[in-house]
């Protein structure tokens, strides 16, 4: 809160600047107005002098990203911005913002990718994104990022796959708390989307999603629920989808019995953009403020409508006053859930100092040094060695006369997926510019395009062109000592608003591989993709190949240090990487018929699939190779026999066993011998990523609580942990089990 107070910006965007501040005389010494008081009182004190209209019109927005005013009472506006990687311009959809004719552009730190923060394994990576995010929103007199996405990885084709944190909801579970937490921390409030079970973008806005209730508490809550309790989240986006035949932001079961009810959320509910379909519907369904608002609505609804591609579904504006008057007189929706909301909005405004706000200096930095070296970190921690047959890598420059760098991902700076989450920084470095940097003016770096990325250059995806740049390609290749081949995809392969076409690499790049390949024998393949791709087309013919993820502004730099080894690869797999299509949990129920998605997977979903079915994955989750080895012993699992209220202490031996510093993430996984329902062949319950020099060795210790070991079971609607034999499997990923042990729970 005292950070709020010093910083604070004033644009020329939205309402004028100290409108809060003003139209309050008389009320200078009203209790609301007095810092010092409780939240709840300075909340009720507010409330009971709001007029009616003044509560109706606090449910939705003024415009496409700020809340409404009330200048009586000196209610401030809420002003929100995209999104988890950075912030964005807040003046309209991303379809207008990302255009390269924008109006306003906002420049900012551009962070890796959400799926890139959740390679780290490593909360307080997570933590460290989104405290600079905020201090960024905050210099930019912005109150709320919309933002962080966690939803699952239930499907490769989700367009989104790249925003969120995997496929594990303990994983996600425990990013996102730290995210939440750096970023709430700062006096920004974090919006965490899209509640629940949005897994893709085909139909997004009327899909139906039909799951059973364990699917959902088991895989697709787990995450909100952390948000919620653990983080203190202020603020939860309902998703555009239907969830068992009703849309979200009307679906009562999600928003009052399970978010507030069960959970004891506090804050409020925003509706994603142009997602609500009636007042009724969503003033009694949880829904607490609808976005955007203001006039220009039915005009934004049109433009959506009618732009190429446009969504017919896009809907809203059914908060105005005018509608939720009529609804209140006619008995639809109760005076009691107005009230509610109006309450949730203002504790959360006063919770985070929104009414002590004051104009901050104008010279407050965006991308300081510190903010750039946060994101370089960030991206380096995510990059997750695959392959290296031969210790091709780490690359010795010394040893180097000449390399060759090839690939649409080459000379361009992949920083994020498209559509909402995309940041435009003041700068991006791409890996051709890092890797001359780094190999020195003593090496010849050679680079050729070899193919172009897939949509974005018409003129050379004639045949003729194609064939110039693929030889043009290989000839670089043959006469360097190594061939660096930057590949994957680009914000029109992975974007909001649709889903992927395929899960090859865009056209051509698997025939450019494996001629790079032929013509070299030390090449490596480096990815920027956001979600699994296929690779039996070429990966026996690479022997090294590393996944950058789409990894923000500081991409360029991290690749370097990883290749060259001024940094020992730490990264593993947030999601299974398969070997064909037909190895997803979703394959057969996705995308759906007649609007309908039925995910009959039920729990089994990522690598929980992968290991009931004994399918064998091209990568499993939680894989990731280092430039050192390590050792797993002497693991301990005390108590033998666990109460149902005692914890179970495990504990293990790691030691770094190679002539490199690095870091091993140690994972911890439990199974359940026998249990009345089908439970996981094992589930991800604990992890921790431990740094050690060469030679050195660290005890590693978790403790299992009843919640580690419970499954939801549907015909109690509770959670339960039964009393069983347990197995405890450590490792350095899901299909790398190195010990094992048991215990007992206990009645």
């Amino acid at each position: 809160m005292n950070q709020r107070r010093k910083l604070w910006v004033t644009i020329a965007i939205g309402l004028p600047a100290g409108l809060a501040l003003v139209g309050c005389s008389g009320l200078g010494s009203a209790p609301y107005k007095n810092a010092q008081l409780p939240v709840e009182q300075r909340v009720a004190d507010l409330l009971s002098r709001m007029t009616q209209n003044e509560k109706l019109d606090l449910l939705s927005g003024s415009g496409w990203m700020e809340s409404r005013a009330i200048a009586r009472l000196g209610i401030p506006d809420i002003r929100m911005a995209d999104g988890a990687m950075g912030i964005r311009a807040w003046t309209g959809s991303s379809a207008e913002t990302n255009s390269a004719n924008a109006p306003v552009k906002v420049n900012s730190t551009a962070f890796p990718a959400g799926i890139a923060l959740a390679a780290t394994w490593n909360p307080d990576m997570a933590g460290l994104q989104g405290k600079v995010i905020a201090q960024e929103a905050k210099a930019l007199g912005r109150d709320q990022i919309l933002g962080p996405t966690v939803n699952i990885n239930r499907t490769p084709f989700w367009g989104r796959n790249f925003e969120g944190y995997g496929e594990d909801p303990y994983l996600a579970s425990r990013m996102v708390v730290g995210y939440i937490k750096g970023m709430q921390g700062q006096g920004i409030i974090a919006t965490v989307k899209h509640f629940a079970a949005n897994n893709q973008e085909f139909l997004r806005r009327t899909v139906n999603v039909k799951v059973d209730e364990r699917a959902l508490q088991e895989i697709y809550l787990p995450a909100f629920k952390a948000a919620v309790q653990e983080a203190g989240v202020w603020s939860v986006m309902s998703a555009y989808n239907k969830v068992n035949g009703e849309w979200c932001p009307d679906n009562s079961h999600l928003l009052n019995d399970i978010l507030k009810h069960d959970w004891g959320f506090k804050g409020y509910v925003v509706s994603d953009w142009l997602s609500t379909h009636s007042t009724q519907g969503p003033a009694n369904g949880g829904l607490d403020l609808e976005m955007p608002g203001g006039p220009d609505i039915p005009a934004r609804i049109a433009t959506s409508k009618n732009r190429p591609g446009g969504d017919q579904a896009t809907d809203g504006g059914y908060f105005a006053r005018e509608k939720l008057v009529a609804a209140l007189a006619s008995g639809q929706v109760k005076q009691d859930a107005i009230d509610d909301k109006v309450r949730r909005l203002l504790r959360v405004m006063f919770a985070n100092g929104l009414f002590e706000r004051q104009p901050h200096r104008t010279d407050d930095p965006i991308d300081t040094p510190e903010q750039m070296a946060a994101a370089r970190h960030v991206a380096v921690q995510s990059i997750v060695l695959l392959k290296n047959s031969g210790g091709l890598l780490p690359l010795d420059a010394g040893k180097l006369k000449s390399i060759a760098v090839i690939g649409p991902n080459a000379a361009v700076a992949r920083t994020g997926g498209g559509g909402s989450s995309l940041v435009r920084p003041k700068y991006a470095v791409t890996p051709l510019d890092a890797i001359r940097e780094r190999a020195g003016t003593r090496v010849v770096v050679g680079q050729a395009q070899g193919v172009t990325m897939e949509g974005e250059e018409q003129a050379k995806e004639t045949p003729q062109a194609r064939a110039a740049l693929l030889a043009e390609a290989v000839d670089l290749a043959r006469k360097s000592d190594v061939a660096l081949l930057f590949m994957g995809d680009g914000p029109k392969i992975e974007s909001e608003g649709f889903d992927r076409k395929s899960l090859n690499l865009p056209a051509g790049q698997d025939e450019l591989i494996r001629a790079v390949a032929k013509a070299n024998r030390n090449t490596v393949v480096v990815l920027n993709v956001g979600s699994p791709v296929l690779m039996n087309a070429w990966l026996s013919q690479v022997p090294a190949l590393v996944n950058a993820w789409f990894p923000g502004q500081e991409g360029g730099h991290a690749v370097a240090d990883v290749l060259f080894g001024d940094v020992n690869p730490s990264g593993k797999l947030p999601v299974t990487f398969l070997k064909e299509e037909k190895d997803s949990s979703a394959y057969g129920h996705y995308p759906g018929e007649n609007s309908v998605v039925e995910y009959a997977e039920g729990i089994y979903v990522g690598y929980r699939h992968f290991d009931k079915h004994s399918i064998q994955p091209l990568f499993p989750f939680g894989f990731g190779l280092s430039y050192t080895r390590f050792a797993f012993s002497d693991l301990k699992v005390s108590p033998a026999k666990a109460g149902a209220d005692q914890p179970a202490e495990v504990s293990l031996k790691l030691a770094n066993m190679g002539q490199r510093a690095g870091a091993e993430v140690v994972q911890l996984y439990v199974s359940q011998v026998k249990s009345s329902l089908d439970r996981p062949v094992k589930e991800l319950k604990g992890f921790e990523r431990v740094e050690l020099r060469p030679g050195e060795a660290r005890t590693v210790a978790f403790k299992l609580y009843q919640s580690a070991l419970s499954y939801f079971d549907p015909a109690r609607q509770s959670w339960v942990a039964e009393p069983g034999t347990f197995e405890v499997q450590v490792g350095s990923s899901s299909r790398d089990i190195k010990l094992k042990a048991t215990f007992e729970l206990e009645r």
